[in-house]
C-alpha cells in the first residue's frame, strides 16, 4: 500500500517518520502493517508515523541504539512482552545493539522490574538469538561500546 496516496496532493504521513520507521523496524514489517491498514486505523498509523517515528525516534539526540535499550526497559517494566520481543529483535537486527549491552539491559530489568519479568525477557532473548543464529562464543570478548 502506498502510504503517500491521499485525497489531496499532500500526504498526511511524515516523510521523516516513514523513513525512520522503516530503518528501525524494517520494510517488511511496515509494508505488512500498512497492507492491513483500513479506514478505521488510518489515523492511528498517521499518528504513530508522525509522532512516534517522525518526532521521537528521529530527533537524533539519543542514538537509535540508546532508544532501543530504553524502549526494551520500559516495555519490560510495563509487562508488554510481545512488544518487548519485537524491540529485542529490532535492537539485534536493525539498531545493532551489541550483545553485551543487550544482556546488561536484561540484568538491569531484573533489578528494577523483578526477576519474573527478567526471566521472561531472557526466554524471549534466547529464542530470538537461536532463531537468528547468533554466535554467543565471543560475547564476553565483544566490545561494549
Amino acid at each position: 500500500m502506498d502510504i503517500t496516496a491521499s485525497t489531496n496532493s499532500q500526504s498526511p504521513f511524515s516523510a521523516e517518520g516513514e523513513r525512520t520507521r522503516r530503518t528501525i523496524v524494517g520494510d517488511k514489517y511496515v509494508d505488512n502493517m500498512l497492507g492491513q491498514m483500513d479506514d478505521f486505523d488510518r489515523e492511528w498509523n498517521i499518528y504513530c508515523t508522525n509522532q512516534l517515528w517522525g518526532r521521537t525516534w528521529s530527533r537524533g539526540i539519543l542514538e537509535h541504539k540508546q532508544l532501543s535499550l530504553l524502549t526494551m526497559g520500559m516495555l519490560a517494566g510495563l509487562g508488554r512482552m510481545d512488544e518487548f520481543e519485537m524491540h529485542f529483535r529490532i535492537a539485534l537486527k536493525h539498531t545493532k545493539v551489541p550483545l553485551a549491552q543487550l544482556r546488561e539491559v536484561l540484568l538491569h530489568i531484573g533489578m528494577y522490574c523483578g526477576i519474573p519479568i527478567a526471566r521472561d525477557a531472557f526466554v524471549i532473548a534466547r529464542r530470538i538469538l537461536k532463531e537468528e543464529g547468533v554466535d554467543l562464543s565471543q560475547l564476553d570478548q565483544s566490545e561494549v561500546a
